[in-house]
């Protein structure tokens, strides 16, 4: 407990030194995030890739967050560096102490293996576990304290910032997860032959440092340097667009922070360089989106407001019929527009207001690789503006196919099966009768009187799902006049059942009125 007076202490101190309170511009929050250490940078450093929730300028200036963290003093990287390895120099003939990258959770350093290999090593901060376990628990109490969600207009959950900010640190703190990251990377796109895939020595890795191959090539960022070795840098922006969409859609499985410091050219090849933070998306999740962003593709309404529906995790009593008509208003807007010349992060910006006022919440699954796509569309407009991420998800649809080879034979299966019995039935009717089986199709009605409103619905209903089966079986009669066999037979009394059943409601019905 004094621990956190103390700690809130210098929190107040420090906003008030920058003089938050009064000025709360780009470049005192950044400064006010640095000063107060790692916790505060990480969450800065989430938030800078976040145009869909605050304005670009800030966003642009927390991005100096990533690389400019206060690195750690000499002695303090002796000691973890001896703690790790008992004599350090019987691992390494030569250490750089100066960062060549310095960031909230760890900073990495050039060095020399005594066999002469020349490794880039991650290595962990001092206490950084216990300092954000701490820091955590005290910035979620002083939003509950003060009620900070309010005033924020809901427009952003503070505390689930907070969350995602922990979660994600907690496993970038534990560097073998990253390896293992790393490795299940490389099997992923070990087919990839423009990806330079980075080696990791596992034997003198730990849970506390990473060791790598170090990677001598051009950042992606330095365009002049790129274009004077005669790179085609919107070669290099369409291969990381695609790349990024396979990751995720094909494999399930992504890098999370695509920004220009975590890639190198090297060869004619692209390296990603950190693999702290990387997504996963549930199959589940995975279809759903590949569906979405289709209907979005095609234009269609009608599914992608069922999708999104399936999507909500807090399955809240969602107005259909308003959800489409949003979502209608969204697509009509860009209908005009050029795909080239479509915004993804305002259209992003414009879908996410639009899900938040249906009470619909995706995935976090799905947040965090919207998260990514902003920030890779922020990469691509440094390093090629002319490749459209919007494109891309369109050729990537145009080009995949529309079913596997599994796909393909469990529904020639499932045909031979079922389409005996149902050969004469038409493909609408079809819908119409499995729509009201699974629940799919909906009907979206203001109630005013409820019982007998209900009970009147409920009526209407029944005679609707007989009346589908009257025209299905008299169709199916119709339509097998010239081959009369068992099945005719069949459609036949059916279809004078429902007919008399559909006489009978009507003349109790009009005896009712």
């Amino acid at each position: 407990m004094k621990a956190s007076v103390e700690r809130l202490k210098e929190i107040t101190s420090v906003l008030k030194k920058h003089n938050i309170f009064k000025d709360f511009n780009p470049t005192n929050v950044r400064l006010s995030l640095e000063d107060l250490g790692p916790t505060f940078i990480k969450m800065g450093q989430i938030l800078a890739s976040r145009e869909d929730l605050i304005p670009k300028r800030y966003c642009d200036e927390l991005a100096l967050l990533r690389s400019n963290v206060k690195p750690m003093d000499t002695e303090v990287i002796k000691s973890i560096l001896n703690e790790e390895y008992e004599n350090f120099e019987d691992v390494f003939m030569a250490f750089d102490y100066n960062p060549i990258g310095s960031a909230s959770i760890a900073e990495v350093h050039r060095a020399v293996l005594c066999g002469g290999v020349e490794v880039a090593v991650k290595i962990k901060r001092e206490n950084i576990s216990k300092m954000m376990k701490q820091d955590t628990d005290l910035i979620k109490k002083v939003i509950d304290v003060f009620h900070l969600n309010k005033i924020t207009g809901n427009i952003i959950d503070l505390k689930s910032v907070v969350d995602e900010m922990y979660e994600s640190a907690k496993e970038e703190m534990d560097f073998t997860i990253e390896a293992n990251h790393i490795k299940e990377f490389i099997d992923n796109n070990k087919n990839i032959n423009y990806l330079k895939q980075l080696k990791v020595y596992n034997n003198i890795s730990s849970s506390n440092i990473l060791v790598m191959e170090y990677i001598k090539g051009i950042n992606i960022n330095d365009k002049n340097l790129l274009l004077k070795y005669e790179y085609d840098l919107d070669e290099i922006g369409s291969k990381l667009a695609h790349n990024y969409i396979k990751q995720a859609l094909d494999d399930g499985f992504y890098h999370a922070d695509p920004h220009t410091d975590n890639f190198k050219i090297v060869d004619g090849k692209i390296c990603y360089l950190d693999f702290g933070m990387m997504g996963r998306l549930t199959q589940y999740n995975r279809n759903l989106l590949i569906d979405a962003a289709s209907a979005i593709v095609s234009d269609d309404i009608n599914s992608l407001a069922h999708i999104l529906v399936l999507m909500d995790t807090k399955k809240n009593d969602i107005d259909y019929m308003r959800l489409k008509s949003d979502l209608s208003l969204l697509l009509e807007r860009n209908k005009t527009t050029e795909i080239i010349n479509i915004n993804i992060v305002t259209f992003t910006r414009e879908l996410m207001a639009l899900l938040q006022s249906n009470q619909i919440t995706l995935p976090k699954d799905i947040t965090l690789l919207i998260r990514g796509i902003l920030v890779l569309e922020g990469t691509l407009e440094i390093i090629s503006p002319s490749i459209n991420l919007i494109q891309v998800f369109k050729n990537y649809f145009g080009t995949k196919k529309l079913m596997s080879k599994e796909e393909i034979r469990k529904l020639g299966l499932n045909t031979l099966s079922s389409g005996k019995d149902l050969m004469a039935i038409p493909k609408e009717t079809l819908s119409i009768l499995e729509g009201i089986n699974t629940g799919e199709l909906r009907f979206n009605v203001e109630i005013n009187d409820s019982k007998h409103q209900l009970d009147r619905i409920e009526e209407i209903v029944h005679l609707l799902m007989i009346t589908a089966l009257d025209v299905a079986f008299i169709i199916g009669t119709s339509s097998m006049a010239d081959n009369r066999n068992i099945v005719f037979y069949v459609y036949m009394i059916g279809a004078v059942l429902c007919t008399i059943w559909l006489i009978y409601k009507l003349i109790i019905s009009r005896f009712r009125k």
